[in-house]
């Protein structure tokens, strides 16, 4: 039997329904229309000076947004507490929920900004330690597979800051990267969306489909050698109690918790003979810097079991640099992210 074509004339009026319906701007888009300003008025500067005030530009809007947008400070806060055990008269908490807006600024000019910056000053973004890791498996003739982290800078800084530097790459991620999050305003989707998505598509972003087996724009891309793969795979996914996972997702500990990672981007990655490094940024003065360093696969093998290994291995170098500053993980302001941590809202209620 052949599917039904899709209804092209009924979608677009449910579309146009789905933006009747948005409010005409929402409590968490202050901050991102604060930033679209704000990049706007810079695209008249010079590019070299563009990339050289984000910083300084994201501490003045991650003020605005600590002050506008208490739901967003009080969702960080209560996930130091409830993930990272801080006491709410702890004087460091305060300081890592205005670090945690500082980088979240950071990242919404970027996404404004990096479509318009020439590549020689993008070379700059970021300073990149461990190219010299890259450079040995080229030399090999292998594709190199940069596992990342949501965790600090964008993939997408990552990404094209390396394509900057001579180093052509592809970002991998889950999710839908051709739709704007849940809850969006008329004015985020008419005015901020449309930059995200000039910058997949300069970028080319591949989605990765959990449990395929085939992922063809991957395979693709991985045939061909001449691209680095930056694959995020530290997707977390939720589940009901007592519901059985799928087999494409394998449990791991994390934080001292159970989260379920899908084994589909990786598996495929291994079994083409991918050769793994991990790529993670930290602070540095008032930039960021990327550290790439090798990892080696827990198993030759390319079973779910094997996989899961490999993620394990994978997800320690995360937690290594969250336990030393939590404040940059990109999660942290996540609405879902206790369910997906396998916390339910009346332990996170009694833990907080």
């Amino acid at each position: 039997m052949f599917a039904k074509p899709k209804d092209l004339t009924k979608n677009s009026g449910t579309r146009r329904d789905d933006d009747s319906r948005r409010p005409l701007i929402a409590p968490g888009d202050v901050e991102y229309m604060a930033v679209l300003i704000l990049a706007t008025g810079l695209n008249v500067l010079p590019s070299a000076i563009r990339s050289g005030v984000i910083y300084q530009l994201s501490r003045a809007v991650s003020a605005l947004w600590y002050r506008s947008n208490r739901g967003a400070v009080r969702r960080v806060r209560h996930h130091l507490q409830v993930l990272f055990n801080y006491d709410e008269a702890d004087i460091r908490l305060e300081p890592l929920v205005r670090s945690q807006l500082v980088l979240a600024s950071w990242n919404a000019l970027v996404i404004n900004l990096l479509p318009s910056i020439r590549d020689d000053d993008l070379s700059n973004l970021l300073h990149i330690d461990g190219l010299d890791h890259i450079d040995e498996i080229r030399r090999r003739d292998k594709t190199v597979l940069l596992l990342g982290f949501h965790y600090g800078a964008y993939g997408f800084a990552v990404a094209t800051t390396l394509a900057a530097k001579g180093y052509p790459t592809r970002l991998v991620a889950y999710g839908d990267s051709h739709s704007p999050r849940p809850g969006t305003s008329r004015l985020y989707h008419e005015l901020y969306w449309p930059r995200v998505q000039r910058l997949v598509q300069k970028i080319k972003v591949i989605t990765v489909n959990p449990g395929s087996q085939s992922q063809p724009e991957l395979r693709d891309v991985l045939e061909q050698h001449d691209e680095i793969v930056h694959l995020l795979a530290d997707q977390y996914f939720t589940r009901s109690p007592g519901e059985q996972p799928p087999a494409h997702l394998v449990p791991l500990r994390f934080l001292d918790h159970t989260v379920y990672l899908d084994v589909s981007g990786v598996q495929v990655a291994k079994q083409m003979g991918a050769q793994p490094l991990t790529a993670i940024p930290v602070k540095d003065g008032s930039g960021q810097r990327v550290l790439i360093e090798p990892m080696e696969w827990a198993s030759d093998g390319t079973e779910t079991a094997d996989i899961a290994q490999d993620l394990q291995v994978y997800l320690s170098r995360l937690e290594r640099h969250l336990l030393d500053d939590p404040a940059w993980w990109r999660d942290l302001r996540r609405a879902d992210l206790l369910p997906r941590m396998g916390v339910s809202e009346s332990q996170g209620s009694a833990l907080g």
